[in-house]
């Protein structure tokens, strides 16, 4: 699971067992998205809704996952890369 960052959405309104859910979910090669509360489920319920959709109405197989991953800052305007925004 870690070679393809595979993301596990995690919410509760305890802050122990949310960690301790997403330290074990690491420890089994998840990489853990800390969702806040248990009110931000409804979002969480979304987004599984979105992601069915991409799997089997895209029909991507039953091997296709979402990743959650954090992109370094971008850096100075370069050609065909990333560029900073000033927009907040």
């Amino acid at each position: 699971m870690k070679d393809y960052k595979v993301s596990v959405f995690v919410a509760s309104d305890n802050e122990n067992a949310r960690k301790t859910v997403m330290q074990l979910a690491l420890e089994i090669g998840f990489t853990p998205v800390d969702c806040g509360g248990l009110r931000n489920s409804r979002l969480i319920e979304g987004l599984g809704d979105f992601i069915r959709f991409l799997i089997i109405g895209q029909k991507l197989g039953p091997y296709a996952t979402i990743s959650v991953d954090v992109l370094a800052p971008a850096q100075l305007e370069r050609l065909g890369g990333r560029q900073s925004s000033n927009l907040l």
